[in-house]
């Protein structure tokens, strides 16, 4: 009786996949209805041409030595949301060090996704809610686990996998970090290989403010006024970029991003995203894009420590990467595991943020992400890029095909939704 149970849980969910698409569907399939690279510049999102200072962090102890100094020098206000936190030993000293900006009359407020609880029953240490609530600090969880609301299940799978800080209402970072030691260690202390951007634009701090405000009002009941919160006018930006900001379930820009950034490619395009689980709108994309000459790369992670739930997940699609003409890698840090999320293509056009290529990015999480062009704003990423190849390696087909077993598909399928 089980096996049957596990055989139909498998075919439902198997069905149901096969409906899923995580690129749009309008997109054309053959390569013959669309030219590559025209209509590069009709990118989703806000369109700020006022940003300026981007700077990179590409590993959790330069990130965490940079967050010291943006909460040490705040003056007004910093808004986090972050999509783990933990009261680990870095957890708790960022919360210590906003403990003693609310001292200094600086008000602090911080969203987290209510799957920080969920995370603390695999991973060292809890949930920092109750901490950042005995430190006195405003926080409030993003879609809770709640008995009385067990009637919106299908809800559940609705995630914010946002991470970004506004600070004063000037200062923007933004990417894959989280709030504890996995993020904010060095990759030699078992830290995740991840990354940060920062910069200023008044158009996109406004943009991230108001959903912060409509969030934290949904879900807390000490409510705030998005008027209450000044955003400073960037006089010296002449920077143009993209804030794709996926606050919204009806409005899904993730998707779009993927799907028109991979269309402006001529010669080349890196994925850096390790949690890559494709449907067959991904594959048919990477195949169209293979037999027009583009080179797709793929760069996934070798060290998954805690989080080897993922080697299964990404495993499972890689044959069929493969064959749809892609060349895969693994990050070859022995320690280190890539959360890295960005896109490369031609090294003109760059993408980096918290968003996977996956169908949980695409639909099911809020997510933000920055895009721009030119390779010299996108130098510190190609930097960073070769830095990446240099100790990574090829996954050959031999490799991918071991990893079709059940387990494989089991985890795939679980985590298309919910990893």
């Amino acid at each position: 009786m089980a096996r049957k149970a596990a055989t139909g849980f498998l075919i439902y969910f198997f069905l149901f996949h096969l409906a899923c698409t995580s690129l749009p569907r309008s997109n054309p399939v053959d390569g013959g209805t669309e030219a590559r690279g025209e209509g590069s510049l009709q990118f989703p999102g806000l369109h700020c041409c006022d940003a300026s200072g981007l700077r990179f962090y590409f590993t959790g102890d330069v990130f965490l030595q940079r967050a010291e100094e943006l909460i040490r020098n705040a003056r007004d206000y910093i808004l986090i949301n972050v999509f783990v936190i933990i009261d680990d030993q870095k957890g708790k000293h960022i919360i210590e060090l906003l403990k003693q900006k609310t001292e200094e009359n600086v008000r602090v407020y911080v969203i987290t996704d209510s799957c920080s609880g969920f995370l603390s029953g695999f991973v060292e240490g809890r949930t920092a809610v109750p901490y950042l609530v005995e430190r006195g600090i405003p926080v409030t969880e993003y879609n809770p686990f709640r008995a009385n609301r067990i009637g919106r299940l299908p809800v559940f799978e609705y995630r914010d996998h946002q991470k970004f800080w506004l600070i004063d209402g000037e200062t923007i970072v933004l990417g894959g970090q989280n709030i504890w030691a996995t993020s904010l260690n060095s990759p030699e202390e078992l830290g995740t290989t991840d990354s940060m951007v920062e910069f200023r634009s008044s158009l996109a701090a406004k943009k991230l403010l108001s959903g912060f405000v409509r969030e934290w009002n949904s879900y807390s009941m000490e409510k705030i006024k998005e008027e209450d919160f000044g955003v400073k006018p960037n006089s010296n930006g002449t920077t143009c970029l993209w804030l794709v900001h996926q606050d919204r379930f009806t409005n899904p820009l993730i998707g779009e991003m993927f799907d028109r950034l991979m269309d402006t490619a001529q010669e080349e395009i890196w994925l850096i995203q390790s949690y890559t689980m494709p449907d067959r709108s991904v594959i048919k994309k990477i195949r169209r894009l293979t037999a027009a000459g583009v080179k797709v790369n793929i760069l996934f992670s070798s060290a998954y420590h805690s989080l080897d739930k993922f080697y299964y997940a990404t495993g499972y699609r890689m044959l069929d990467l493969i064959r749809a003409g892609a060349v895969l890698w693994e990050y070859g840090h022995p320690k280190s595991h890539l959360h890295y999320k960005a896109v490369i293509v031609d090294e003109r056009w760059f993408t980096i943020g918290s968003a996977n290529l996956n169908f949980r990015s695409c639909h099911l999480s809020k997510e933000v992400n920055i895009l721009f062009e030119g390779s010299d704003l996108g130098a510190p990423m190609l930097e960073n890029l070769e830095e990446l190849k240099a100790g990574s390696y090829r996954v050959s087909e031999q490799m991918a095909s071991e990893r079709r077993g059940l387990r494989f598909l089991v985890f795939y399928l679980f985590l298309f939704f919910g990893g």
